[in-house]
């Protein structure tokens, strides 16, 4: 009868167990995504209308495409009077001029918005669906000793405000809310 020994390497049952690990991370982190990709909002997109008649500030938003759920951020005009202090940004006698701060509109013409930013103006809102979603994804798993750690990423503009909200809009939380789905029914 002969027998065999093997000498097994100290950390090699340390690295089968985060092998296992990593493969049930995957699977949970990719499940993750996909829930995700389909509860993400959909986006839209500000359309200025073209030519010299759009006022500055939405030429300036023109393409600004976002989660539906937030609102577009229009800079805000201030009118310079005739004999007024013109020295601000160049601007002439009795024009209206770019500030730095925003007025924040659901969509174009919006009552919120102060008259000068809303009378006559031709814009629109284009929804565009699916785009969040696609820029969801899960990335690698990382294993280092006995920590294992997953990341499912949406990158987009101001999708953390679509997420977690802002003082004038609740959060949609599909990020949130699709880890919370998954784990449940893994219970």
């Amino acid at each position: 009868m002969a027998r065999t020994r093997a000498r097994i390497h100290p950390g090699l049952t340390k690295r089968l167990a985060a092998g296992v690990i990593r493969d049930k991370v995957e699977r949970i982190t990719e499940a993750v995504a996909e829930e995700a990709k389909d509860r993400a909002p959909d986006a839209k997109r500000w359309q200025a209308t073209n030519g010299a008649d759009a006022r500055a500030s939405h030429r300036h938003a023109d393409g600004q495409t976002i989660p539906a759920t937030v609102p577009y951020q229009l800079p805000k005009m201030e009118y310079v009077r005739k004999g007024g202090d013109n020295r601000r940004r160049g601007a002439g006698p009795g024009r209206w001029v770019v500030v730095t701060a925003v007025d924040l509109a659901d969509r174009p013409r919006d009552p919120s918005l102060p008259l000068h930013q809303r009378i006559n103006c031709e814009c629109q809102s284009i929804p565009v669906p699916g785009v969040i979603a696609a820029a969801t994804r899960a990335l690698p798993v990382h294993v280092r000793g006995s920590k294992v750690s997953a990341v499912v990423e949406v990158v987009f503009p101001r999708v953390g405000e679509a997420e977690f909200g802002t003082n004038d809009t609740p959060g949609s939380h599909f990020l949130s809310l699709a880890g919370s789905l998954v784990m449940a029914r893994r219970r």
